[in-house]
């Protein structure tokens, strides 16, 4: 039986179309895969996002509780002594001066009721970490920027005006009694300072917990 060229060259074609088509369909299946596994590895990512990123503003939510009921407490005995120091400075308390000038140093324990100045800390460790892992850049714009004003103002109490008072308080000229109602007044002026930024803190602290 003959075979003409006619027939050879149809049959060429038929084997080369099937051919093409198996590989067209085997290289869909290969694109497929690779964009359902990228697919697949997006979503996790972004599960993994939202989950790191629930985490850091509990966390950071839990912090502010905290740093909350710490400035608080500050703020009750900060406020006492300086109603104390106003006292001894407007010549309301003569008892209590007196007191004072049985040292021969400023006995800063009479002036805050036998208190410390600060028996806790206020901390930024969530925040630091949020920023450090980069989470932070999933927040909203306004959750971000409240944030930062908050952490902010903390950071300016932590490492200036309680940094002042700190240095006035251990400072040499400070325990001089022979100015003592100069040094009084110093103290009384930066006792002023810091209960109006904790007040401000405050104000910060509770709006922010209402956006967390």
């Amino acid at each position: 039986m003959e075979i003409e060229l006619s027939d050879f060259m149809g049959m060429g074609r038929k084997f080369s179309f099937k051919f093409n088509k198996k590989y067209f369909a085997d290289g869909l299946l290969i694109v497929f895969s690779v964009l359902f596994a990228l697919f697949i590895n997006k979503t996790a990512e972004n599960i993994k996002t939202r989950q790191d990123k629930n985490e850091a503003r509990e966390e950071i939510r839990m912090e502010i509780e905290g740093n909350l009921k710490v400035l608080e407490e500050w703020m009750v005995r900060h406020s006492e002594t300086f109603e104390r120091l106003s006292k001894i400075t407007e010549g309301k308390d003569d008892s209590l001066k007196n007191q004072l000038l049985e040292y021969n140093f400023l006995n800063t324990y009479i002036l805050a009721g036998g208190k410390s100045f600060l028996h806790d800390i206020i901390v930024q460790n969530a925040w630091d970490t949020a920023k450090a892992t980069g989470i932070i850049s999933e927040f909203d714009f306004d959750i971000t920027q409240r944030l930062t004003k908050v952490y902010n103002l903390q950071e300016m109490i932590m490492g200036r005006t309680i940094a002042n008072l700190t240095d006035r308080l251990t400072a040499t000229e400070t325990h001089n009694m022979e100015n003592i109602d100069l040094n009084l007044l110093g103290l009384q002026f930066l006792m002023m300072e810091l209960l109006g930024q904790e007040r401000l803190l405050k104000d910060l602290y509770q709006d922010m917990l209402q956006k967390l």
